[in-house]
């Protein structure tokens, strides 16, 4: 709270990496649009392949469609490096579904489907069901259905 009234009485604001989710979620629960504006700008100029599944999921959170689709762009073009990243597996599995319906994906698809199977069992681990096939599979629901099969190569599909 210190820095919203500070930011309300000198129009000074100091935002850092570890203070930005909660002045934004403060700016936006008590209205200051300015102070939304400049935790959203701080987040743009740090948004990075490794930290866009992290930024995305508070995006849609905080209904931030500009900074959603700036993170889906990263995720676009480094497709590779954001699902390698440690926060890809803590997304929720609407922000994943968002993303595997996304056709502008630079990966294989394969190996876009052995990161789906590393979420699923991160999924599993914090639902504390056992990691098994049934339950990847229950936890992916209609996540699965979004996997484009038909693109991997036989040898792509029989090794998955």
């Amino acid at each position: 709270y210190v820095l919203i009234y500070r930011f309300l009485y000198s129009d000074e604001v100091q935002i850092g990496p570890e203070t930005v989710m909660t002045t934004l979620y403060t700016a936006k629960k008590y209205a200051v649009p300015a102070l939304e504006a400049h935790c959203v700008d701080f987040l743009t100029k740090h948004l990075r392949a490794d930290n866009a599944f992290m930024l995305l999921t508070q995006a849609r959170l905080f209904d931030e469609p500009q900074l959603a689709s700036l993170c889906l762009d990263t995720i676009d073009k480094s497709t590779m490096d954001a699902i390698s990243a440690e926060g890809f597996t803590d997304i929720d599995i609407d922000t994943l579904c968002a993303v595997l319906e996304r056709d502008t994906l630079s990966i294989r698809e394969s190996r876009l489907f052995g990161a789906v199977v590393r979420w699923a069992e991160a999924e599993c681990q914090r639902q504390q069901l056992p990691v098994t096939f049934g339950n990847k599979q229950k936890v992916l629901g209609r996540a699965l259905s979004l996997i484009r099969f038909p693109l991997m190569t036989i040898e792509e599909f029989a090794a998955g």
